[in-house]
């Protein structure tokens, strides 16, 4: 199993874009940056996790935090390049194996 951090860029894009305002000027392609440079696209921890031969791939610290994103989605882009089991961590998550 591998226990992975994730950025679905496409959402932390749109969330950036609605945080630029008159009273709050974001740079948003610097701040994208920072978060590129800090954070692993979804698609990449699919590469990685298959890459790596794990069974199973668990989500952790999903970028953005957002409750309106589902499983699916988290799932789908990871799902192109990984054919395991994909879990989308959430708080109090617990994952019992025999």
């Amino acid at each position: 199993m591998l226990v992975h951090e994730t950025m679905y860029v496409p959402a932390m894009e749109a969330f950036v874009r609605a945080q630029v305002t008159a009273d709050l000027p974001v740079k948003f392609d610097s701040f994208m940056a920072h978060m590129k440079a800090s954070h692993t696209a979804s698609e990449d921890v699919g590469r990685i996790a298959q890459e790596a031969g794990v069974k199973t791939l668990e989500l952790s610290h999903l970028t953005p935090a957002i409750d309106s994103i589902d499983d699916e989605t988290w799932r789908a882009p990871m799902a192109k390049h990984f054919n395991g089991e994909i879990i989308v961590g959430k708080a109090l998550t617990v994952v019992r194996r025999a």
